[in-house]
């Protein structure tokens, strides 16, 4: 698969899951820590696929 596409599947899947997070966290926790655990989550998913992406590429 192109890395360039690649790359648009795993911010779309990542933005899913960021909104997910955002709907649902706060059902379970104090919405605050919810909304700080949301993008905690989004920027790790976001790094870790970066990480997977460019270790695929080289």
């Amino acid at each position: 698969m192109d890395a360039r596409l690649l790359d648009v599947v795993i911010g779309l899947i990542a933005f899913l899951i960021l909104i997910v997070l955002l709907a649902v966290l706060p059902m379970v926790m104090a919405a605050a820590f919810a909304y700080l655990a949301a993008i905690i989550v989004f920027i790790l998913f976001l790094s870790g696929a970066g990480y997977l992406v460019n270790e695929k590429i080289t």
